[in-house]
């Protein structure tokens, strides 16, 4: 145990989080008044600095992708990221400021969890995406004994998909980030995974039953299936070349099939298909991009910011063409070019198909919308179905942004928190706002949720640094955000304080 003068608490900048150096170890230093708060400085998500975050009473907001925590404790109280931050014992001195760091020790401890003991409840959870992993750890940390089985149709452990299209796509690697929980992990906590596909559930003798005709009793279940990729029922969908990337497995062969590519067509010109179109070009594809629409991602951002993420796409040396639908693909055994319905020819080495999802509830006893969207009451708990909850993005949720099925990851994992205190009888403790973030040509970061809006106030250039906010009814119902990071993270805050939207 190492003991390091910091510094006078005079000079110690209140209420604003503060970088400071205890040796070698960076640590977070927030004053207020007279008292001083020393925890571990890195955000355990991916590292980055909590120094740039918001502080607001005792909550700190992460300034990139706005996990949250509790300064009081060190907890993380929000996703995403899984570790709380280590907090130091803290001396006054003279007016000097001394802060003990032991030699090894980890900065972000995993929270305190139970193991399976004598409670006969079981929990079942319905796949291993963002949502399920959220709910399986909660549970054990809010003090949940009783047995848990995570059934997942890739066999495989929870894994961040937001990665696929980014750091796997563009590298040609699985990164260290991938694994969300790894399997030492789940034996930890007594969580069981099981592998295979939910097809049916029987809610009156409580059980699922798999495609494999094995079955699974439940008190509690979570619906957590994610979503299937959209396909193209056209002429030569059948051909060698055509990917979707949903899947760890999927986005391995594509990365394989990228290094040996040299021209690549992305169909759609949503999030993740611009996000791959970019990977593809960092690998020196020749890359084209085939959206309906006349300026990608419209709907979301407005057509404004949307042109101006089409500009970085294309100074990138992405080519885009609009107002297009596909007719269908050409070649021999293998894709050799995707035919529009103007007879227009594309030559590619491989397709990108990035045209959406629909939630994977064709499940023998669910009753879902038409979109495939479950819907729950605020719990998360389904309608109609007893002991059975929804999360991530097969459920449709009331929140003070109105009935809504968000498919974004932060969300999910939000979700499945909720869901396992609400098994557990405990309420939530305050709303889950909504956030989401994309890497493109910038950093984008979005707050809240606007399906719709009266108008779109933009403070500056959308080439340049600036934050739109989406107004309907009077109300902000979302910000979108360039090289204001501060400014998204305050106003996080702000809607965290007026349980929803904020004034126009």
């Amino acid at each position: 145990m190492a003991q390091h003068d910091i510094g006078a608490l005079a000079d110690l900048e209140e209420n604003r989080p503060l970088k400071v150096m205890a040796g070698e170890t960076a640590i977070l230093v927030i004053r207020r008044g007279s008292e001083v708060t020393a925890l571990a400085h890195a955000c355990p998500h991916f590292g980055l600095p909590l120094s740039k975050g918001h502080l607001d009473g005792d909550r700190l907001i992460c300034a990139f992708h706005h996990a949250c925590f509790d300064i009081s404790s060190g907890k993380q109280t929000q996703p995403p990221g899984h570790g709380d931050l280590r907090r130091y014992a803290v001396e006054h001195r003279d007016d000097h400021i001394l802060v003990e760091v032991p030699e090894a020790a980890d900065p972000h401890p995993a929270p305190a969890h139970v193991r399976r003991g004598k409670e006969a409840r079981r929990v079942v959870i319905a796949g291993t995406g963002a949502a399920a992993d959220a709910c399986a750890l909660t549970l054990r940390e809010e003090g949940f004994e009783g047995s848990i089985s995570m059934i997942s149709p890739e066999g495989q452990p929870p894994y961040d998909r937001t990665l696929l299209s980014k750091g796997v796509l563009a590298s040609g690697e699985l990164p260290r980030h991938l694994t969300l929980t790894p399997p030492e992990a789940l034996a930890e906590r007594d969580i069981d995974l099981v592998e295979g596909r939910v097809a049916a559930i029987d809610t009156a003798a409580k059980e699922v039953r798999t495609e494999t005709g094995a079955t699974h009793g439940y008190d509690a279940l979570l619906i957590a299936t994610g979503g299937t990729a959209n396909l193209l029922d056209l002429p030569g969908a059948d051909l060698g070349g055509l990917h979707h990337l949903r899947s760890r497995q999927q986005a391995e062969i594509l990365t394989r099939a990228a290094g040996k590519a040299k021209r690549a067509v992305v169909v759609g010109g949503g999030f993740t298909g611009l996000e791959a179109a970019l990977s593809f070009a960092k690998r020196g594809l020749e890359v084209t991009v085939v959206l309906r629409e006349e300026t990608p991602l419209a709907k979301i951002v407005g057509e404004e910011i949307g042109r101006a993420i089409r500009a970085e796409h294309e100074a990138k040396g992405v080519r885009f063409v609009t107002g297009a639908n596909v007719a269908g693909f050409e070649g021999e055994g293998h894709v050799s070019a995707v035919r529009l319905e103007n007879d227009e020819r594309l030559q590619a080495d491989l397709v990108l198909l990035a045209i959406g999802v629909r939630p994977a509830t064709a499940i023998e006893g669910l009753s879902p919308d038409e979109d495939g969207g479950l819907r729950t009451g605020p719990d998360l708990a389904i309608e109609g179905l007893d002991g059975v909850w929804a999360a991530g993005d097969v459920a449709r949720v009331p929140t003070p942004w109105g009935r809504v099925r968000i498919e974004h990851w932060r969300v999910a994992r939000q979700h499945g928190a909720r869901a396992a205190r609400a098994m557990l009888g405990k309420p939530a403790s305050e709303i889950d706002v909504p956030f989401f973030w994309t890497a493109l040509g910038r950093q984008y970061r979005y707050l809240g949720h606007a399906e719709g809006w009266d108008e779109v106030r933009i403070d500056s250039d959308p080439t340049a640094d600036f934050t739109a906010r989406y107004v309907k009814d009077g109300r902000v119902m979302a910000l979108l955000g360039a090289g204001r990071d501060a400014e998204i993270a305050r106003a996080h805050a702000e809607m965290i304080r007026a349980a929803g939207p904020l004034p126009g």
